[in-house]
């Protein structure tokens, strides 16, 4: 019997290879000054703009299936916020989040269509992971960093292109470990491994007209047949160039690390954990996210960056 999971903290799902990204992340020269540049461009209010007024917003009223999901997701990860969800016209299946302040979740059509609704709550439960673990600022700065690399080396005489070149490494790197704790938190949603993992073959491709005889245990052997692979130095390097440059593990090394997870009892641990809600209805505290003009940690709770001093939006 699936359960909600109050006062959850992203802490106790997160995958280790995301928490050191992403102490590597803030070690890098050049990053603090990045983000108050994003912030200053009102980046996120453009990005607002762009996906409020493009795509259609889900509501009780004229999504009530697809909200039920949506809520269920948010409820079992005691995620503190309502986001936004909108649906875009896309038949490929994908999913994605954007803002910090007023976070929104995207959802390609062709995903609502192709996924059954455990398989969806995976999807969107994935995305609200994100959110709760305070990874969609750097998201952003990930996504336009070529762009803004352009700008600051032409402001710079090109000094830019250079930080933005270790930057863009650095950031890449640390959003590929981030989905690892995002498809944990996929998992705590719809909390069925097979369901999880049912979902990634099709992520990975699995085509319509087999996915009622797909076979899961297949995939999985693939997933640990490719784990093998960094058996010799030779593979170990030729599996990082090749990945490189993408903002995205691999989807079946995405499902080996998963179900590893599963195997060595993390899931078990986190369901099982005696919990209580908070006191104000809330798990607001319990959300890690960072400071919106110089990047630094900070509790969900505060009010003001210990870093920089800048107000911190308030999350509820």
């Amino acid at each position: 019997m699936a359960i909600n999971l109050p006062g959850l903290y992203p802490q106790e799902y997160e995958h280790p290879d995301d928490a050191e990204a992403l102490d590597a992340l803030q070690r890098t020269a050049g990053l603090e000054t990045l983000v108050r540049a994003v912030n200053s461009w009102g980046m996120e209010r453009m990005l607002r703009i762009q996906l409020t007024g493009s795509f259609i917003r889900v509501t009780p009223d004229n999504f009530p299936e697809l909200w039920k999901i949506f809520a269920t997701a948010r409820d079992r990860l005691a995620l503190p916020i309502t986001p936004e969800m909108y649906i875009k016209n896309e038949e490929d299946i994908n999913a994605f989040t954007s803002g910090v302040e007023k976070p929104v979740i995207v959802v390609n059509s062709g995903t609502v269509d192709r996924l059954d609704d455990d398989e969806l709550l995976f999807v969107i439960a994935h995305e609200m992971g994100h959110i709760k673990s305070g990874h969609v600022l750097y998201y952003q700065i990930a996504s336009y960093l070529p762009v803004i690399g352009n700008i600051i080396g032409d402001v710079t005489l090109g000094i830019g292109n250079y930080l933005s070149m270790g930057l863009q490494v650095a950031l890449l790197h640390w959003q590929r470990t981030s989905e690892l704790t995002a498809d944990r938190a996929g998992l705590l949603g719809c909390q069925q491994p097979e369901t999880a993992t049912r979902a990634m073959m099709k992520l990975a491709g699995l085509p319509k007209k087999y996915a009622e005889k797909a076979n899961v245990e297949d995939f999985i052997a693939q997933a640990q047949e490719f784990e093998m692979l960094d058996a010799s130095a030779t593979d170990k390097i030729m599996k990082y160039l090749s990945i490189y440059g993408s903002n995205h593990p691999w989807t079946v090394m995405r499902a080996k690390e998963l179900l590893t997870w599963v195997d060595t009892g993390g899931y078990s641990r986190v369901i099982q954990t005696t919990r209580t809600a908070p006191k104000d209805g809330t798990a607001t505290h319990f959300v890690r996210r960072f400071c919106d003009v110089c990047g630094a940690k900070a509790t969900a709770d505060a009010g003001f960056c210990m870093v920089c001093g800048a107000k911190l939006p308030d999350l509820r």
